[in-house]
């Protein structure tokens, strides 16, 4: 006989088929159709199932083929006018523009000012460009689009010269704030973004355009070049492939503030096609390197398929089996394994960042002695990082943050509290704006680099003071209705969750932008622990005595999963409630990770 624990339907569905997982968590690869002409660095657009390819580096020359996808076979249909490779394209397969671009021969920069326009059938030369540019990114349509960005002549030189296409001219507009080639964009004429490339090394830089200004955003998790992207605003779209400069699999989903690591490729492909136009939900990977024919298609479920959700139990019909889906699937039978260890540990450290991405800050050996270290985790090693300006412990910071853009803030330095702040760009920390209340005991932390709330901590007394910061300045809203210091954060800027903390207790708090309100409680009441993932989707790990629990929340309650192999307090986390990282707490270097994925399982009756 089974037990049903933890499957929260209050229902079970008569299905003759299971229900599905959608949105784009779910979304996966698989092989298209090979297209005819093996080239790399093509340009492209359109999506599934109908989209253009024109160009790119095939063999020792560029070509002007041109071949059209429609879902499952590509046809070679007219040549462009001129050969030309690693060019930009905007549109669809029935009318496109093919911008810029290299002339042969393949070694050397001859970039070009040519345009061509597509109407379905016949390439037709338009309207020059002001500056002869190749590897730059484009997003739009034939008669509207944009021109970011890339190599000028001589040599490998980037620009941050940015074009505008109103149908007719060509007109300069406001530059890109970090100058940069083998790029990727999408979006529209009005709302795109543009990340990652070279400039002159490997970036994770992003910048959002809203029609007339670019403004710095969150970056992405794995810098890349040459990749694919697709997309048709600058809230909703997708990263793939690309050379690190080793090549890729990775797939990242941006929904407007922040990146998520998705399923990757199933082939590594550098040098991609210039980034098909289509959406987060409809993508295409072509013409890479090698040159290759490989084409591969991101799908997600059908949004009238019945979509799975935790909790949820049915009968299946057809094979006469009885299901459930939830984390009690999933989660609770994951444990923690190890990971490498760190380089110098300690207590009270901050975390942000993924699990193969992430970043450790400050922390501390006993009363008197404070770190300026960081360290830098690539989902196997810890690597030293830069030190930070301030050495401190007990900090908090943008714990939804990336390796590349966090922030710290507050603390204990040997003599005493701290209020400053820093922000960490990749390679130096840079001193902020100081919070209104300085103190330590490892405040809460919430948000991102430019959109972070801190709460709690420990002047003396325990405070509930709640800050948010907003890129330049803090402001004082509500405080935590249980005033505490060691509490674990996690979640946004205007949907956190404050759990555990000084007593010790097990008090649970939910930040919807304005308030907290009391939830329901830990099971075991702790201090000194961790929190990672959402105010609705969280782990909670580690604390005093120090023990090893580890306890998932659902939004509503929490349960009791598989426990640290290390029993500890104090320590350092970061990640999600399916990719975790749990390091240090003195005198420990010992790091372990945790993975897990929600799944379906079926249950046997008697």
């Amino acid at each position: 006989m089974t037990t049903l624990k933890g499957i929260k339907g209050d229902q079970i569905r008569y299905l003759d088929q299971d229900p599905v997982v959608q949105g784009i968590t779910s979304g996966t690869w698989a092989s298209g159709g090979s297209y005819n002409t093996p080239r790399s660095s093509g340009a492209a657009s359109g999506d599934i199932p109908s989209a253009i390819l024109a160009g790119g580096e095939s063999g020792a020359d560029y070509t002007a083929n041109t071949e059209l996808y429609n879902g499952s076979v590509w046809t070679e249909v007219n040549n462009l006018n001129a050969q030309r490779g690693i060019a930009g394209m905007a549109g669809n397969s029935t009318a496109a523009i093919f911008i810029g671009g290299d002339s042969p021969p393949v070694s050397g920069v001859t970039a070009t000012t040519a345009v061509e326009s597509w109407d379905g059938t016949n390439w037709t030369e338009i309207a020059d460009l002001n500056v002869a540019k190749a590897q730059g990114a484009a997003f739009g349509i034939q008669t509207a689009a944009l021109w970011v960005s890339g190599e000028v002549p001589p040599g490998n030189t980037v620009t941050n010269q940015v074009e505008s296409w109103n149908g007719t001219s060509w007109t300069e507009v406001a530059e890109v704030n970090t100058a940069r080639r083998a790029m990727s964009g999408f979006g529209s004429y009005t709302s795109g973004l543009i990340s990652g490339g070279l400039s002159p090394s490997l970036v994770a830089n992003v910048e959002s355009w809203n029609g007339s200004a670019w403004t710095e955003t969150t970056d992405v998790n794995t810098a890349r070049l040459n990749f694919g992207s697709s997309g048709n605003n600058n809230t909703d779209g997708l990263i793939y492939g690309g050379g690190t400069p080793s090549g890729t699999v990775n797939t990242e989903y941006w929904n407007g503030s922040v990146w998520t690591e998705v399923n990757n490729l199933a082939t590594a492909i550098q040098r991609l096609g210039s980034g098909f136009q289509g959406t987060s939900s409809s993508a295409l990977a072509s013409s890479g390197q090698g040159p290759s024919t490989v084409t591969e298609e991101w799908t997600t479920a059908p949004t009238n398929s019945l979509a799975l959700q935790e909790g949820m139990m049915w009968f299946n019909s057809t094979s006469q089996t009885l299901k459930g889906y939830g984390l009690a699937a999933g989660i609770s039978v994951a444990t923690w394994a190890s990971g490498g260890n760190m380089n110098t540990g300690g207590n009270q450290l901050s975390g942000a960042g993924t699990q193969t991405a992430g970043i450790s800050s400050g922390g501390e050996v006993g009363p008197s002695t404070t770190y300026a270290n960081s360290e830098l985790y690539n989902g196997s090693a810890w690597t030293a990082g830069p030190a930070l300006n301030t050495p401190r412990a007990q900090l908090t910071g943008s714990t939804s943050g990336t390796q590349t853009a966090t922030m710290i803030a507050l603390g204990r330095t040997a003599p005493g509290n701290v209020a400053n702040a820093e922000s960490f760009d990749g390679s130096v920390w840079t001193n902020l704006t100081s919070a209104n209340t300085a103190r330590r005991g490892n405040p809460g932390g919430a948000g991102i680099q430019t959109a972070s709330l801190v709460f709690g901590g420990n002047i003396p007394p325990a405070v509930g003071n709640t800050e948010s910061w907003d890129g330049s300045a803090w402001t004082e809203l509500n405080d935590l209705n249980t005033a505490r210091s060691d509490l674990g954060g996690a979640g946004l800027q205007t949907a956190a969750l404050a759990v555990g903390g000084s007593g010790p207790t097990g008090n649970t708090e939910i930040w919807n932008g304005t308030s907290w309100t009391e939830v329901n409680n830990l099971n075991t009441a702790r201090q000194g622990l961790i929190a990672a993932g959402t105010n609705t989707d969280a782990l909670a790990f580690g604390g005093n005595a120090p023990v090893g629990n580890t306890e998932y929340w659902n939004g509503s309650s929490w349960t009791e999963v598989n426990d640290l192999a290390t029993p500890r307090s104090n320590l350092g986390g970061l990640g999600s409630s399916t990719a975790a990282l749990a390091f240090g707490a003195s005198p420990t270097t010992i790091t372990e990770e945790w993975t897990a994925t929600a799944a379906v399982t079926t249950f046997t009756t008697s």
